[in-house]
C-alpha cells in the first residue's frame, strides 16, 4: 500500500483511507489498483505518486514483489 502525499494527483477511485491517511488502493492479492493486470504496466504512470517515483523499478524488491504477481500460463 502506497501512502500518498499532499501533492499527490490521484484519481479518488483509486484512493482509501486507513487511519485517516490517504493511500492508493490494492487489490486483493495485494497488486496496487493502478497497475493493469493484462500489461502490468501502470495506468497513472504520468501521474504516480510520489512514492512511487522513488521506487526505483527492477531493484530486488521490486523483482521480489512483481515475482508473487505472475499470471499462470
Amino acid at each position: 500500500m502506497v501512502e500518498l502525499r499532499a501533492d499527490d494527483l490521484i484519481p479518488e477511485k483509486l484512493v482509501v483511507e486507513h487511519d485517516g491517511v490517504r493511500c492508493m488502493d490494492q487489490r486483493g492479492d495485494g497488486a496496487c489498483v493502478a497497475l493493469d493486470p493484462a500489461t502490468r504496466l501502470c495506468t497513472i504512470y504520468a501521474d504516480r505518486p510520489q512514492t512511487c517515483r522513488d521506487f526505483n523499478r527492477g531493484e530486488s524488491l521490486c523483482l521480489r514483489i512483481l515475482g508473487r504477481h505472475q499470471p499462470a500460463l
